[in-house]
Parts: structure tokens; C-alpha cells; sequence
């Protein structure tokens, strides 16, 4: 099918009034320009023969930056501050030599946005996410009201909104659209369209278009900021008459993506339901994956009425990455992220039981040195992997003379992302 290039440029769009209450759709005051009809697709370089979204024959593992820091800014960082090449390639052996090759594994996107495409929504002051040309080439973008610029190197949804029109199913129903017209070319899209059910929330947006959320297999073609909460689970057992720190950790079943990896035993995207807070994130995924209930107030678990223990918050960490062919049928697309990261301490007596069964092979207890070998072997699904080396540091359970690159870890949790507002 044609690909539309070049659309007549939007018009200025007017800005809305603040968001309404929660749960509500957003309603549009101004009226949008139409959508023009899709052109023809012509003369794009991708540099590689067409791929099926979201399964490039190939990604080549590359290294993250060691000035990338994240810091709050009302403004967008300048690509080319942002992405610096590293001259060391990191190490992908069953083995690795420093615990920075658990921060690059996760942050194997390194190059300049400049080399993407804009994703923009409506009136957006700034892109909500990147996508690779490879995929914009690809995709059929007919029949939609998505508008593609080559000469701006940018892609844009511009549905026309009347007064009142709820923004939120408006741009729900284009990316439905975008994902039946597709259903060959994009993973994980033919399942997801069998329930409608999975959508993530995009964040970056204005006051007035919060709310918008896209189907989840679309998120790493278009490339924008995901976000999950993690909860490491721990207990002190006395080992020869010692305190020793032991970690529940989950493995993850063969019929999720990164199968068989290690993950943290509550671990989830945040949910449009959720209102990007990760407090309702964390309590929605603790019952759904090992049943445990959490007081968001209070911060109390319990499970079966039962006192397990009370959540401490932890911070926030942030990468950025191509994914590779462990990812499954989501192998080459990108995924700038950002994870909020929980701590729960429990008795030794407390065992965990999971509840997807689907999802989950199992949980298991391990000790600090093992939750570290199976770090450096890569056992761990990236993000998580993140989130459990930042626990380590925390506890000090990782000290500057186990890594020669010590210095360096934490400036490597806190990823910048080239966005507003996240």
C-alpha cells in the first residue's frame, strides 16, 4: 500500500482548557484542520531493505554514554548533547566484566534523535515519541489521520476535532485503525486486536490532552516513553549465624516476552487508569501478580488480611533502548523508559505465591550473590536488571572495589530522555 509523504503543513492549533476530572474524556473548544488525503511514498533512504515492524533482521548492540545524566527541564535537551558515541564496546558474553554492562544492555540506543522521526499528537508543543524511518516507510498510513512530513522528518497525528469532541476516543480510534490496516507488518498486533483491551498512557502531554493512550504493541514503533513501577522484594535470613539479605525474584513463563528471564516478583506498565501514578500502578500489579494487597495511603501490604510489611519508595530510573531479538516479536523497536522503583522487606517465614500462572514460572528466593551472578550473565530482562542494580547500590550490597567502573552506575541509571514533561 502507499505511504502518504509531505501533507500540507497543519496550521497553528489553538491551545484547550485544562483537563477535566479523572476518568473523563477530554473535550475539544477549538476546531482542528483536517487531515489531508495521503499522498505517495517516495525516495525515502532507510538504509536497509523493509523489515516487519518490530522484527529487523539485526540490532547491534551499542554502548550508553557516560555524561547522560536526567534532569528536570521545561525545555527539550538538543539531540546532539544527549547521544554521544561511546569508543568501548560493551560486553554481551555469558559473563560480564562490570556491572555497567547491565546499564548498557538496557540503553542500547545511542545515536542521535536527529536520525528519527518526530512523533506529534494534535497540538503537542514538543514530539511524545521517536520513530525509526524503517518503520515509517513501512507502515500503511492510508485511509488515517495520521499526517507523514518527510521534509520534517515527522509524523503527526492531526484528526480533526470539533467543540466538544472527546480527544481521548478520537485518537484511541485512529491507532485501532492504524493497528487493522497493519496487522502483517506490526508484532503483537493481531493478538492485541483479539480483546482491544491493553493500552499504555503517553506521557509529555499538555494539560488538556492527558488521557491519550495508545495499543501497547505500538508503543515501541512509535517510540514513546513507557512507564512501570518495580517492587524488590527482600528478607534477612540468618545464614551460619548471620544476617544475610535474600531477594525474591520471578521468573518470567515462555509466553511473555524476554521468556525465561529473571524479573522482579511485582513488576507492570502503568495504565491509563492508573493517572500516571505509580502508587496505583504498584497496587494494581501487586494483587494481579502475586496477590498482595497495598494500602496506597498507608502503604501497608497484606496478603489474605495479613501483615507482609510496608512499601518504601526508592527512586526513579530512566534509559533507552533498541531492543534486541531476546525481546521476542518486539525485536528492534525503541523504547525510551522510565521505571519508579519500590522496596518491600518481609519476614523470612513470608512465602509469595504468584498468580498469573501464564506469565510466571515461578518465584524464587535467592541470596545477594546469586541475584549478582545472574546479573553479570545476563539472566535478568534489562529493565528489571536496571532496577535490581539500583537496589544493590542502595543497600551496598555493590561497593566501589567490586567494579572497576563504580563511578559510573549511577550516572547510568538516570538515562536523559529528549522530552517534555516526563
Amino acid at each position: 500500500m502507499a505511504v502518504p509523504w509531505d501533507s500540507p503543513p497543519a496550521q497553528p492549533l489553538h491551545s484547550a482548557p485544562r483537563s477535566l476530572g479523572e476518568n473523563q474524556g477530554r473535550r475539544w473548544p477549538q476546531q482542528l484542520p483536517t487531515a489531508h488525503t495521503p499522498g505517495a511514498l517516495s525516495g525515502l533512504d532507510t538504509g536497509r531493505s523493509k523489515p516487519v515492524v518490530g522484527m529487523p533482521t539485526s540490532v547491534a548492540p551499542t554502548a550508553l554514554p557516560a555524561r547522560d545524566i536526567v534532569r528536570p527541564s521545561a525545555s527539550v535537551p538538543s539531540p546532539t548533547s544527549v547521544f554521544q558515541h561511546w569508543a568501548v564496546e560493551p560486553a554481551f558474553a555469558a559473563s560480564m566484566p562490570s556491572f555497567y554492562d547491565v546499564v548498557r544492555m538496557c540503553n542500547k540506543f545511542d545515536k542521535d534523535v536527529g536520525s528519527l522521526w518526530e512523533f506529534r499528537l494534535l497540538d503537542s508543543h514538543g514530539p511524545v515519541g521517536y520513530m525509526l524511518p524503517e518503520f515509517v516507510a513501512e507502515i500503511r498510513w492510508d485511509g488515517t489521520s495520521f499526517r507523514i512530513s518527510k521534509a520534517e522528518r515527522r509524523v503527526h497525528l492531526a484528526s480533526r476535532i470539533g467543540v466538544g469532541d472527546d480527544v481521548v476516543e478520537i485518537c484511541r480510534i485512529e491507532f485501532v485503525k492504524l493497528c487493522e490496516k497493519n496487522l502483517g507488518l506490526l508484532g503483537g498486533v493481531r493478538k492485541w486486536l483479539e480483546k482491544r483491551s491493553d493500552y499504555h498512557p503517553i506521557r509529555g502531554l499538555e494539560d488538556h490532552l492527558i488521557g491519550i493512550k495508545m495499543p501497547s504493541p505500538l508503543r515501541g514503533v512509535f517510540g514513546i516513553v513507557t512507564t512501570g513501577t518495580h517492587l524488590n522484594v527482600y528478607t534477612v535470613k540468618r545464614v551460619d549465624g548471620r544476617p544475610k539479605m535474600h531477594i525474591w525474584v520471578s521468573r518470567r513463563s515462555q509466553n511473555v516476552t524476554y521468556a525465561g528471564k529473571l524479573d522482579q516478583i511485582v513488576a507492570g506498565a502503568m495504565d491509563p487508569r492508573d493517572s500516571m501514578d505509580p502508587l496505583r500502578t504498584l497496587q494494581r500489579e501487586a494483587m494481579e501478580e502475586a496477590q498482595l494487597t497495598i494500602d496506597v495511603r498507608s502503604r501497608v501490604v497484606t496478603a489474605h488480611g495479613t501483615f507482609v510489611g510496608t512499601v518504601m519508595e526508592g527512586p526513579r530510573i530512566s534509559f533507552f533502548d533498541k531492543k534486541d531479538a531476546v525481546a521476542g516479536s518486539e525485536q528492534g523497536q525503541l523504547e525510551p523508559g522510565v521505571r519508579f522503583t519500590f522496596d518491600l522487606e518481609v519476614d523470612p517465614s513470608f512465602v509469595p505465591q504468584p498468580s498469573e500462572p501464564n506469565a510466571i514460572a515461578g518465584f524464587f528466593l535467592k541470596p545477594v550473590d546469586d541475584v549478582k551472578r545472574d546479573l553479570r550473565r545476563a539472566e535478568w530482562k534489562p529493565n528489571c536488571g536496571l532496577v535490581m542494580l539500583d537496589f544493590l547500590l542502595r543497600k551496598g550490597l555493590i561497593r566501589p572495589e567490586d567494579d572497576e567502573r563504580f563511578s559510573m552506575l549511577r550516572q547510568g541509571l538516570q538515562r536523559e530522555l529528549p522530552f517534555q514533561n516526563v
